[in-house]
Order: structure tokens, then C-alpha cells, then sequence
């Protein structure tokens, strides 16, 4: 019977510990389900930052238009601008391949970002300084002469000539900006204004021979070669304004560092009389503060 009893009893301490022991897990249960749950803190991208970049391009210069442009200007009040007889215009014949390029580029940025959720704006400047590769030099002569009969008894035999240089030094752009965080990766979109400077160079040469047609008139209209115009107009450090647009990906390193993979088109319409047309791929590094 002493036995039983003891047995007993100690079959009643280890229940009453057990009841016990789940209890204080239930009430512990109870007191961590109460506490609100550990999350990650969400990247911040807003703020000021600051930084280097660098990359490679495709650049084309429009050297046609250029020589077109600078045709029309020294033949102004010459019969080969608007030939008689419904004849084409000389600067049409005009036909100069563009200056095409690789040019290879560095720079400061710096910009401003707000943050709503997971939107992004802001706004930013950067400036890129062509190490090289930034522009070229393109020859034409025409390949057979332009009869263009005056109806007076004499035809001229007109010839024309053009050299284009020009070159891209510096870029400096001010965009907007609007991307969608994804955690520490942001992905944007960019577009804004664009200045491009450059040096240009453009030498335009023409002349004719005139040929007799009339020999009954009694007037011997032959001439030799005569040059009409032949300059050279160059001019350094002009200034084109146009349009910058494109897209990218910023990534954080750090909360305070983060990497970025970009690509830009850049149109200008104009620098000293060239039109131009950029596309860049670029990869910087920046702080944001």
C-alpha cells in the first residue's frame, strides 16, 4: 500500500507540473503574439546626392546640312542658287556623308530625389567632358560638272567643292526624373534639356567654265575656269541646345552608396550650324547624403 501512495504521488507532482509549464508557454505565446512583427527597413532614396560617371557613344554630325547651309550663303545673288530654266539649285547636289564617332566620355552628376511609397521623382544635372573620339573631318568634291544653260547663247559648266570638320567637347544636361523603387534597386525614366559644345570648320569652293553655244550671235562667250567663292569659316566653342531623354537602373550598395547602369539619346538641332545626334551608355557610382 506504501508503494501504491507513492506512486501516486508522484504521478500527481508530474501533472501539476505540466500544468504549470504549459501555462507559462500559453501566457509566452500570448505575450509574442502581442508584439508586432520584425520587417526589414524599406531603402530610402530620397534626398540629395552626388556623383562620377563614365561611359562610351555613337555620335553622328550632320556635315551635309552644314555644307548646304554654307552653299546657299556664298552663292546668294548667283544664278546657280535659283538657275534659270528650271535648273536644279547647286547646294542640292550637295551629297557629304556624316561625321560618325566613338567618343569616349567622363563627368560629374548631382541631383535631388522625393519619395512617395514606392514613386520616385526628383531632378538632376550632370556635366561630361569627351576624352576622345568626339568628332572627325568629311571631303567632297563633285564628281562631274552641272550644265546650266543660260538661254543667251552659253551654257556654264559649274563645279563645287566642301570640307566639314566638327567636333563635340563638353555636355551638360538638366532632366527630370521618375522611376518605381524595388527595394534597394530603382529603375527610372529621364528627359530634359541638353547644351552640346563643339568647334566646326566648313570650306565651300566653286567655280565654272563657259561654254559657247551661239555661233551665230557674233559674241564668243568662252571663258576659262573661273572660281566664284572659295572660304574657310570656322568657329570654336559654339553652343547647341536640344533634348536629352533616356533611361536607367540606380542600385544601393550601401544606404548611403549606390551604383548606376544608364543609357541617353541627345538631339541637337544646331551646334554652329551641324546637327548632331548622341546615344551613350554610361555607368557611375554616387552618394547620396
Amino acid at each position: 500500500m506504501a508503494n501504491r501512495s507513492k506512486a501516486a504521488a508522484g504521478l500527481g507532482a508530474l501533472a501539476l507540473a505540466l500544468v504549470i509549464s504549459g501555462g507559462a508557454g500559453a501566457a509566452d505565446m500570448s505575450l509574442r503574439g502581442s508584439l508586432p512583427g520584425y520587417e526589414a527597413p524599406a531603402a530610402n532614396w530620397g534626398g540629395f546626392y552626388a556623383g562620377v560617371h563614365g561611359g562610351i557613344g555613337s555620335l553622328n554630325l550632320d556635315a551635309q546640312s552644314m555644307a548646304r547651309r554654307e552653299a546657299e550663303r556664298l552663292l546668294t545673288g548667283l544664278t546657280y542658287l535659283n538657275p534659270p530654266n528650271g535648273g536644279t539649285p547647286a547646294p542640292d547636289f550637295i551629297t557629304i556623308d556624316p561625321i560618325r564617332a566613338s567618343p569616349v566620355l567622363f563627368g560629374l552628376f548631382a541631383g535631388y530625389n522625393a519619395q512617395f511609397d514606392d514613386a520616385v521623382i526628383g531632378f538632376e544635372f550632370d556635366y561630361s567632358r569627351v576624352a576622345r573620339g568626339g568628332g572627325g573631318t568629311r571631303n567632297w568634291a563633285q564628281p562631274y560638272a552641272v550644265l546650266y544653260d543660260s538661254g543667251q547663247g552659253f551654257t556654264d559648266s559649274f563645279n563645287q567643292s566642301a570640307t566639314v570638320s566638327a567636333s563635340v567637347s563638353d555636355i551638360f544636361t538638366a532632366r527630370m526624373r521618375a522611376g518605381w523603387a524595388y527595394g534597394r534597386f530603382l529603375p527610372y525614366v529621364t528627359a530634359g534639356l541638353a547644351l552640346v559644345r563643339g568647334n566646326t570648320s566648313v570650306t565651300y569652293t566653286a567655280g565654272y567654265s563657259r561654254i559657247d553655244t551661239n555661233n551665230a550671235d557674233g559674241v564668243d562667250w568662252t571663258q576659262p575656269y573661273t572660281q566664284l567663292v572659295s572660304q574657310t569659316r570656322q568657329a570654336n566653342g559654339v553652343v547647341g541646345a536640344g533634348l536629352a531623354m533616356g533611361a536607367g537602373l540606380d542600385a544601393m550598395l550601401t544606404d548611403n552608396i549606390f551604383l548606376r547602369a544608364e543609357y541617353q539619346y541627345i538631339r541637337v538641332p544646331s551646334m554652329g550650324g551641324v546637327p548632331l545626334t548622341l546615344h551613350t551608355v554610361r555607368g557611375a557610382v554616387a552618394v547620396k547624403y
